[in-house]
């Protein structure tokens, strides 16, 4: 990790030109990362964009100031920049738009225990619990410009990847480099308000709908909803607004694995899947060519959404414990 946080500075430091992926549905860590290290970089008197495939993400959008996140384009910038992946396990998941350019990702910045190292450089630490937290480390480790704006999109990494300080393993470390965020001028009350509540009325009748849908199995230790096209229309919103809808149905006491499907295509449905800290959910996971993290993973399988469901619920039963 020590060589490759030097090699990280020396691409900082002799290159002139970045973009900046993060992996496709970005959430709270992949926006923070990626807007954080960005607002570094323009500071060291780089030229950096940021891309991502789904466009800007509106729940975060308050972090992008001076620096938008783009729609990823169907070519590449034509001054040849440096390609830095951050919070993305796989090179697919960085979209297909940055696939079709065909050139090599420059550097790897990632927390996922299953990502393989598939850049030039990899700064991949899966004891970190964000990327976010990682990048703030490299930035205080290796002296790089940390302003107010740029602590803020990172405090705002750390603080969605854990759940407001609440997943495990909570390190000191993890308190202590989010008071040296705050103390260089990330506005902890403020992030927090903005961050948690946000909610447009659509998004808000969203969540209506989907508490209103969702089903309880194995006496009440599974929770799990169904997503679909015609939930999205009638609500007016879109799929990248159902991020962390998942926590509300683990606020019951019964429930030790919460789960969501959504149909992409008659064929092909998108899974994610949350538990409790005593439960690896990473195997369930697996099963459909998923990964991720223990208590959050997700994956895409080739089926119905009706039999992805109906073959998550015979996965997660196995693993759950007794119940009370």
């Amino acid at each position: 990790m020590v060589d490759s946080l030097q090699s990280l500075a020396k691409l900082f430091r002799e290159k002139s030109s970045f973009v900046v992926l993060s992996h496709i549905r970005p959430d709270g860590d992949a926006i923070g990362s990626s807007i954080g290290l960005a607002l570094i970089l323009k500071e060291m008197g780089k030229k950096v964009r940021v891309f991502n495939e789904e466009g800007p993400s509106d729940p975060y959008a308050y972090l992008c100031g001076s620096i938008p996140v783009e729609k990823t384009p169907v070519e590449p910038p034509t001054d040849s920049p440096k390609v830095i992946a951050v919070d993305c396990s796989t090179r697919e998941r960085l979209g297909e738009s940055f696939l079709r350019w065909g050139i090599p990702v420059d550097a790897n910045i990632d927390h996922h225990p299953d990502n393989p190292g598939y850049a030039a450089i990899n700064c991949v630490e899966a004891g970190a619990l964000a990327t976010a937290e990682l990048l703030a480390r490299t930035a205080l480790e290796l002296g790089l410009p940390l302003r107010a704006d740029a602590a803020s999109a990172l405090y705002v990494g750390i603080l969605t990847d854990t759940n407001s300080f609440s997943f495990r393993p909570l390190r000191p470390e993890t308190l202590e480099l989010a008071a040296a965020l705050i103390r260089a001028g990330a506005d902890p009350e403020t992030l927090s308000w903005r961050t948690f509540r946000n909610f447009s009325l659509n998004r808000f009748a969203l969540l209506r709908e989907i508490l209103n849908r969702t089903r309880f199995a194995a006496e009440n230790r599974i929770a799990f909803y169904r997503l679909t096209a015609d939930l999205y229309a009638r609500t007016g919103t879109t799929s990248l607004e159902v991020e962390n809808f998942l926590n509300y149905l683990q606020l019951v006491e019964t429930v030790q694995v919460a789960f969501m499907v959504e149909e992409i295509s008659p064929q092909l449905t998108r899974m994610s899947l949350r538990s409790i800290p005593a439960i690896d959910i990473r195997p369930v996971a697996a099963r459909f060519g998923g990964g991720g993290h223990r208590c959050a993973s997700g994956a895409r399988a080739s089926l119905p959404v009706e039999e992805v469901e109906r073959q998550l619920l015979g996965a997660i039963v196995p693993h759950l414990l007794p119940g009370s």
